[in-house]
């Protein structure tokens, strides 16, 4: 079966999640945005979670959506990330979710990586935040629910 019709269907209260073939990469330093990016896998039902600085940019190949996290260093992205995404094998319109913590401000995260994105053929097609010392399971609703409403379409 063709990777573009594998779906996983989540039931959940008031709506319905379907998940192409998708997985989360991340990184983390001080563990906020490594549980951010194990909510979201949790959540979604994702089971392909890794943690980049540990992981072959090629894994990509291998997934239709790729979710990418990073934390905020100094009002933008991690190297460790920004690295990984110009190392990215193209992506001929491949979809790509982008979520970061921070914790005064977001600044140019997204920017910069949605740029490098475009370049290597990626259809960035969400950016999504949280503010990293508030993680309460209501902290993360709101993000997760844009990601399902990001996935549906």
């Amino acid at each position: 079966m063709s990777q573009l019709f594998k779906w996983n269907i989540i039931y959940r209260p008031f709506f319905i999640v379907m998940v192409m073939n998708a997985c989360v990469l991340y990184f983390s330093q001080t563990g906020n945005t490594r549980k951010f990016a194990e909510t979201i896998s949790d959540s979604l039902k994702i089971p392909a979670v890794f943690d980049l600085t540990t992981t072959e940019p090629s894994v990509v190949n291998d997934y239709d959506v790729i979710v990418l996290g990073t934390p905020v260093h100094g009002f933008n992205p991690s190297k460790e990330l920004l690295s990984f995404v110009e190392s990215l094998p193209e992506g001929d319109g491949k979809r790509a979710i982008l979520f970061c913590t921070y914790r005064l401000w977001k600044g140019r995260t997204f920017g910069k990586l949605k740029k490098e994105l475009k370049k290597k053929g990626y259809d960035n097609i969400l950016c999504v935040s949280t503010k990293g010392r508030e993680f309460t399971e209501e902290g993360f609703s709101d993000p997760i629910c844009k990601i399902t409403e990001a996935l549906k379409e």
